[in-house]
C-alpha cells in the first residue's frame, strides 16, 4: 500500500479556538506541503467553521483538489472511555449523558479503542454535515483516540496497579492521558493562556491521580507554544517527542481500512 493511501492527505484539527489545515505533500503530483490555523470564536459552529475553510481555499486553491483522504482531528472535546460492551448493549447514551454535555443538536461520535473499549465525544451534528459538503470522504476520529493507540502500542506499559499520566501539549492545549493496568482511566484537555496555567494543571491532576511516572509528549507538527514542566516542579521520567499527526493518524487506521 502506497504512503498516499495509508496516510490522510488533509488533516483538519478543530479545537475549541482553531481551525487548522495541514496537507500533506505529495511528489508525484508535485504539490508542497502546507499548513495554516484560523483563529475563531465559536468553534464546532458551522458558521465559524465554513468561513475558515473558505479562507483557506482563497488563498491555497489546491485545497480544492480531489482527496483520497481527508480527516478531522477533534483537539479538545471532552470524551470518556468505556467498555464496547456498553454500546453493544444499547446504552452508551445513557452513559454519555452523565459524562458529557450534550446540547441540542449534538450527536454522540465514538472511536474504537484498544481492549475492546470506546472512547467517546459529541459534536454538532449541522457542522458534520456542513463539512461532508466541502469533503464528501472525510472521516473523523478524536485525538486523544489516536495518542491513547500510540502509547498503548508502542511503548511498554506500567507495573500492575501503577500510573503513568501522559501530558500532550499541543499549541496553547494541554491533553492529559492516564493509564493503569493497560487501560484508558483519565482523559481531560486545558486551554493554557500562560506558562503558570501549564504548571498548575499539570502538578495538580498528576498529584490528584497520584501517578507514579510522568510523561512529557510533543508531537513533530505542532509544537507546544509553552515549556512542559521540568524537574523542578513535576518529575518528568520519560519525555517522547512523537511523528506527524498524518503518521500517528495512520499508525491508529490507515485510511481506505
Amino acid at each position: 500500500m502506497s504512503t498516499a493511501a495509508i496516510q490522510p492527505e488533509l488533516i483538519i484539527v478543530l479545537s475549541q479556538n482553531r481551525v487548522s489545515l495541514n496537507m500533506s505533500e505529495d511528489v508525484s503530483k508535485g504539490r508542497p506541503g502546507w499548513q495554516a490555523s484560523f483563529n475563531v470564536d465559536s468553534i464546532f459552529f458551522e458558521e465559524q467553521i465554513s468561513q475558515s475553510l473558505d479562507l483557506a481555499l482563497l488563498e491555497h486553491p489546491t485545497l480544492m483538489d480531489s482527496f483520497s483522504c481527508v480527516e478531522i482531528i477533534v483537539l479538545d472535546r471532552p470524551n470518556f472511555s468505556v467498555s464496547r460492551h456498553y454500546a453493544d448493549q444499547g446504552i452508551l447514551g445513557e452513559i454519555a449523558s452523565r459524562y458529557l454535555r450534550m446540547r441540542a443538536g449534538d450527536s454522540l461520535s465514538t472511536d474504537s479503542s484498544e481492549n475492546d473499549a470506546v472512547i467517546c465525544y459529541s459534536l454538532p451534528t449541522q457542522t458534520l454535515a456542513m463539512l461532508k459538503e466541502y469533503y464528501s470522504n472525510l472521516g473523523c476520529h478524536h485525538l486523544a483516540t489516536i495518542l491513547w493507540h500510540n502509547f498503548s502500542t508502542q511503548y511498554v506499559p506500567p507495573e500492575k496497579d501503577k500510573i503513568r499520566l501522559y501530558l500532550t501539549l499541543i499549541r496553547d492545549t494541554l491533553i492529559l492521558l492516564a493509564e493503569k493496568n493497560s487501560k484508558l482511566i483519565f482523559s481531560k484537555n486545558f486551554l493554557i493562556r500562560e506558562q503558570g496555567d501549564l504548571y498548575y494543571y499539570s502538578t495538580a491532576c498528576s498529584r490528584m491521580l497520584r501517578a507514579d511516572a510522568n510523561w512529557a509528549v510533543t508531537l513533530e507538527d505542532y509544537p507546544g507554544l509553552f515549556e512542559l514542566p521540568g524537574d523542578s516542579i513535576l518529575k518528568i521520567e520519560n519525555r517522547l517527542s512523537l511523528p506527524s499527526l498524518h503518521v500517528l493518524r495512520s499508525q491508529y487506521k490507515p485510511c481506505g481500512s
